[in-house]
């Protein structure tokens, strides 16, 4: 449930109830970009339920409709405390015609958004305490543990999306449905639009490159940032100049802004916002540990070494500005990230041209005190060695797009590398000679939208080097024709020599050989499973997930053979003992003759115990060990003890 702010909320729009008349609207809860949520009443269980439907305007499309349906049956299969449960899914009928809706868990509670507003909003204290902040985003990782284990990323974490309740629990809201969205695989949509949340986005993500489950762990450390000092790491005066920040800009460290943190929690953070994935925590299981470790005192398991800062001073902070934003071009594919890319370089451009008039102020404010020695250190060893950048001779080419490649060298002659990231090579040439350094250009596994670009460099932009020194870029080669329609998330980027796994859970085995080779990866059929929650005849598993994997490597998949035909009315939830993550069905109450059948269309073993008992009917089951919805091995043995009956 994405949920923002409930005020100017229109009442329940044109349709009272979905389910079939199972589930009636009674209230709006809050809408966004994307989708609306409701409070609903379920009819049939007579409970609160949280009813989120899809905006007529993406429902409209049939692909996008399929692709919601098959995550809504993922994300149904997570199973944790942390997580908002989806209770079911499905397609209505309104009168803009197809109705997609969702029904989760009613959480009652408030966002973090809401408790980062009201301890602001706080004369005694400005923040989240430290050890709640710390539990909180500790919860939202083990939520994430949890769904990138199935192969789900969340792509959309933010203070907004994650609900605490009255009793400390924190439940994460809205999984699967980014995922639909970004169904190419990238933040970018074949119309060229940009979606998500500014202050949030990952690098890769704000460039329109693959999200994987570190672009989620970046995001928490934007969340965590803001709940420990009140204010997002990234703000400004646009969602551009936003995105831009987060692509070029260090993270401030947070203990500049809460001067009561310790240097543990900054070493947490700046690892979590490394700009490059391969720089952050492997899995949210590493950062969960991690903050787990500085929460009751302990160093984790990096220090913060020399990671780039800046300071409370260079951090803009403008409350008004939007928490989601919609950045349309007017061409697509190609003609979008050229539109983005220009943008990025003309802010480049100005926030660069600030930077030096700012140094520039700060060198004549310096030299007041120590003017003397400066002069002459200046005639002893040369103008140049001193204030390199009033020595400094601009090239007359660094106008326009250039003016970013032009460098402003520090004390020691090293600078950082202007971004050649989403330039032509020949842009690229120009700049580096703009700038006294040399191009080794590459090519590497692109998509259709940023052929014949750059796409990553080395250094990178947050490294320094000196005049002479050799680039190494990536041009991409462009996108597989294939990857449109249902393969269009099938098209995935090269980084440093690994690819992200396509989602391949819900294709047909040709389907997902094809998506495979999109990819650049090989695919084995490893064997059949059964699974309730896939059709027959569709993959139900994948080995890995979504992980990244080496170009040219082997995914396994499992295609499921359906449900067993025997798992109804009582027996129904027998075959839960097939899942992915398999857990115990709920025996007790059964007759030993149909706990039998229960095992044998869960493939689980039964050991069987007669007790004597003056309660339960001869032959009914007494107890059971483990318990119903307890997780067990597949295969594995359900011990139950049956009634012989009064002793």
């Amino acid at each position: 449930m994405d949920v923002e702010e409930t005020e100017n909320l229109h009442a329940v729009g044109p349709i009272s109830s979905v389910g079939l008349g199972r589930y009636v609207l009674q209230a709006p809860l809050g809408e966004g970009g994307m989708a609306s949520v409701y409070r609903a009443h379920d009819t049939v269980l007579g409970r609160t339920v949280a009813v989120k439907t899809l905006h007529a305007d993406l429902a409209r499309d049939p692909s996008f409709r399929e692709r919601f349906r098959r995550e809504a049956q993922a994300v149904a299969a997570l199973n944790h405390t942390n997580i908002v449960a989806v209770h079911d899914s499905g397609e209505d009928t309104g009168p803009d015609g197809a109705v997609p809706y969702i029904v989760m868990e009613y959480v009652q509670g408030r966002s973090v958004r809401e408790l980062i507003r009201e301890r602001g909003a706080d004369p005694a204290g400005g923040t989240v305490p430290l050890d709640r902040a710390l539990a909180v985003a500790a919860a939202v990782l083990d939520a994430l543990e949890c769904s990138h284990g199935q192969g789900l990323i969340h792509r959309d974490i933010k203070p907004a999306n994650v609900m605490t309740t009255g009793d400390g629990a924190v439940k994460v809201m809205d999984f699967g449905i980014a995922r639909a969205l970004q169904s190419d695989a990238t933040a970018m949509t074949r119309t060229g639009t940009v979606l998500g949340t500014p202050q949030y986005l990952s690098p890769e993500q704000a460039q329109g490159k693959p999200a994987d489950a570190r672009s989620d762990l970046y995001s928490v450390g934007c969340m965590l940032f803001e709940l420990l000092t009140g204010t997002p790491p990234f703000d400004g005066e646009s969602p551009m100049s936003v995105l831009y920040q987060h692509v070029q800009q260090p993270p401030p460290v947070p203990s500049t802004l809460n001067p009561s943190l310790p240097p543990a929690v900054d070493a947490v953070v700046a690892r979590a916002l490394s700009k490059d994935p391969a720089g952050r925590y492997p899995t949210a299981r590493a950062m969960a540990d991690d903050i787990r470790r500085v929460a009751v005192g302990e160093a984790p398991t990096h220090s913060l070494h020399s990671a780039p800062t800046v300071t409370a001073e260079d951090v803009t902070v403008d409350a008004g500005a939007a928490e989601t934003f919609t950045f349309r071009t007017v061409a697509a594919d190609a003609g979008a990230t050229d539109a983005i890319a220009a943008t990025f370089r003309f802010v480049a451009s100005r926030q660069q041209a600030q930077r030096r008039t700012l140094r520039n102020a700060r060198i004549v404010a310096l030299t007041s005190v120590p003017v003397a020695a400066l002069l002459v250190a200046a005639s002893v060893f040369g103008t140049r060695y001193v204030f390199p950048d009033l020595a400094h001779t601009p090239d007359p080419r660094a106008t326009g797009p250039y003016l970013s490649c032009d460098p402003t060298a520090s004390w020691g002659g090293g600078f950082n590398p202007p971004s050649f990231t989403g330039m032509s090579p020949a842009e690229a040439q120009t700049c580096a000679e703009i700038a006294g350094l040399k191009i080794d250009q590459k090519s590497t596994i692109g998509a259709k939208y940023n052929k014949d670009t750059v796409t990553r460099q080395e250094p990178e932009i947050s490294q320094s080097v000196k005049r002479g020194s050799t680039i190494t870029i990536w041009v991409s080669t462009g996108g597989d024709p294939r990857a449109k329609g249902d393969l269009a998330d099938c098209e995935v980027e090269e980084q440093h020599g690994k690819v992200s796994t396509p989602w391949l859970k819900g294709r047909t085995p040709g389907a997902a050989r094809i998506c495979a080779d999109i990819a650049h990866l090989k695919l084995v059929e490893a064997g059949k499973v059964q699974d309730r929650l896939i059709p027959a005849g569709q993959v139900a598993r994948q080995e890995p997930g979504t992980e990244d994997i080496a170009v040219g490597g082997t995914v396994k998949v499992w295609i499921s053979t359906g449900g067993d035909p025997r798992a109804v009315g009582e027996l129904s939830g027998c075959d839960s003992a097939t899942d992915e993550q398999p857990e115990a069905p709920s025996l007790q109450y059964m007759t030993v003759a149909n706990a039998r059948i229960c095992a044998d269309i869960g493939h689980f073993k039964l050991k069987e115990q007669r007790v004597p008992d003056r309660v339960w009917p001869r032959g009914e089951v007494v107890r059971q060990e483990p318990s119903s919805s307890s997780r067990i091995d597949p295969g594995g043995t359900i011990r139950i003890w049956v009634s012989s009956g009064p002793p």
